[in-house]
């Protein structure tokens, strides 16, 4: 307070007592599967190039002696199919078996930037730098992908490194910048061996002697098998928990696209990960097995329709089918395709659709279509969808005038008042944003004031939603509720410390079926 000394006017601010809420994130996505690279814990990305750059490519090492052929990586394909359709945040925690053991391949002080045997690939060579400073080094970074036709090659070159701390090219600060190297410096830094790699070795080398010459790193442990779904339930709950700003979920295994026998299993992992999640703050978005050997689309239909019933159900999770056939970027031959699971493409659309109109909004229809697709792998009809619409498998359809489409907003239980995708998906927005907004109640003294505090906050965010066509209803008594008062929180509560709110909302449920009546009018006689 402004101590009085003079005569005059005194002004003060004072705090006008509403405090807002931010909408919670409803599009960032986490992907969970194999990469060929790149950190463990789950790592935020913005772009596709991100993901490249620390996560690699459409291949990945496989460990075994002799080396195995490479296998492909779903992830990747994942990340292509979120962006073209839409997606911009996401997380990717990279599932490596051996984690626990994983260590990275090195050579003397230089390790590879993340663990598994992938850096086995990368080789190093000690130069001298290209100035005439004998005090410092060059780092040329060489890499033979597991991509085929993406021969050995130089990736990276780090000029003019110092070992001096302090000094602006400090090796340990420069390497840090490397996507396949760092420098180690649990040791005392000092200057490597330089690599006479020249021929003869007084002349500076050539880029075909450093390809040829430079020394690979050894020693790098794990990242090389598929791990079991019984492991990626430990995955999601050690790993996940720190993340409190994504709102989708989805699973990239390559057990996956090789479509393993245990398909379902992983699925049914992933469905009860977001199902029990202590915050109930994700929704999965699933698919279900491929149908290779069906011969009609009605045998397909069937045949998942039986893999459906093996799942648990869940309201926060939905399913969607059949597969999708898109161009490989990674194939060889001419015009090659690969057919993908659906839940990458429908991530993006659930982004595109949020960005566009909200999560209130459905998203499927023909507004709902996915980009990057070339086909699916079975047309299906409108009697397809009258087997699998009720039981809650969402279709994807080649429509007339849009082209393939989402066409499907159920979760796995339509029976439940939970049944469409916009509306779980909206009490997940609902319930993040306000545990977010209010955190400043806690320790707040649990009388009026602080419910009169409540009911303003919680009620300006809903008014929001409400003007922005989040709610049913004409007015806002109709679309929503906020109580928090003496009857909502009774003096047994206060003595307890708990302050007790209700909010309710009124849903906007799509219109799934839309029935036009038509009649012939005659002319009436005179």
């Amino acid at each position: 307070m402004v101590t009085l000394l003079h005569p005059g006017v005194y002004v003060t601010e004072i705090p006008a007592g509403l405090r807002s809420i931010e909408g919670a994130p409803t599009s960032t996505t986490i992907f969970v599967g194999e990469t060929e690279r790149g950190p463990l814990g789950p790592t935020k990305i913005t772009s596709r190039a991100d993901y490249e750059r620390l996560f690699g490519g459409y291949y990945r090492a496989r460990e075994a002696s002799p080396p195995a052929e490479p296998t492909r990586v779903l992830t990747t394909y994942a990340m292509d199919a979120f962006y073209a359709n839409g997606g911009s945040t996401a997380y990717v925690l990279r599932a490596m078996d051996g984690a626990d053991a994983g260590l990275p391949a090195r050579r003397e002080s230089v390790v590879a930037s993340s663990p598994g045997v992938w850096g086995e690939s990368v080789a190093v060579a000690f130069l001298a730098p290209s100035g005439v400073d004998a005090s410092r080094f060059r780092i040329v970074v060489v890499y033979d992908s597991p991509d085929p036709g993406k021969e050995r090659r130089v990736v990276e070159t780090w000029d003019r490194l110092s070992v001096v701390p302090g000094d602006e090219n400090y090796v340990v600060d420069i390497l840090q910048r490397s996507g396949f190297i760092r420098w180690d410096d649990s040791t005392p830094v000092t200057a490597p061996t330089l690599d006479l790699l020249g021929s003869p070795p007084s002349t500076a080398p050539s880029e075909s002697d450093i390809v040829l010459g430079a020394t690979a790193l050894s020693g790098g442990v794990g990242g090389g098998e598929d791990l079991g779904f019984a492991q990626y339930s430990a995955l999601l709950a050690e790993q996940l928990e720190g993340v409190d700003d994504a709102a989708l979920l989805v699973a990239t295994c390559d057990a996956l696209l090789s479509q393993s026998a245990d398909y379902t299993s992983y699925v049914s992992a992933f469905v009860a990960y977001a199902e029990g999640r202590p915050r109930r703050d994700l929704f999965f978005v699933g698919d279900l097995p491929r149908q290779r050997t069906a011969a009609t689309a009605s045998i397909a239909t069937s045949a998942t329709l039986l893999a459906f019933d093996s799942l648990g159900a869940s309201n926060f999770s939905a399913m969607y089918w059949p597969h999708v056939v898109v161009g490989d970027v990674a194939g060889v031959g001419r015009n090659p395709t690969i057919t993908l699971p659906p839940a990458p493409f429908v991530a993006g659309v659930f982004a595109r659709i949020d960005g566009r109109r909200g999560v209130w909004k459905a998203p499927a229809g023909t507004e709902a279509t996915l980009a990057l697709t070339v086909g699916l792998e079975h047309q299906l009809n409108d009697l397809h969808s009258d087997e699998l619409n009720p039981v809650g498998v969402n279709a994807l359809r080649t429509i007339p005038g849009a082209g393939r489409a989402v066409w499907g907003s159920r979760t796995m239980m339509p029976s439940s008042e939970w049944r469409y995708v916009p509306v779980r998906r909206t009490a997940i927005f609902l319930r993040t944003s306000i545990y977010n907004g209010i955190q400043w109640a806690v320790f707040e003294p649990n009388d009026e004031p602080l419910w009169s505090s409540l009911r303003a906050s919680i009620g300006a965010f809903m008014e929001t939603q409400f003007r922005r066509g989040a709610f049913a209803g004409r007015t806002s008594d109709e679309a929503y509720q906020v109580k928090v008062d003496s009857e909502t929180t009774t003096p047994i509560d206060q003595a307890a410390g708990v302050v007790n709110i209700l909010v309710g909302f009124a849903p906007l449920r799509p219109a799934e079926f839309v029935v036009v009546q038509l009649s012939q009018k005659t002319q009436a006689t005179a």
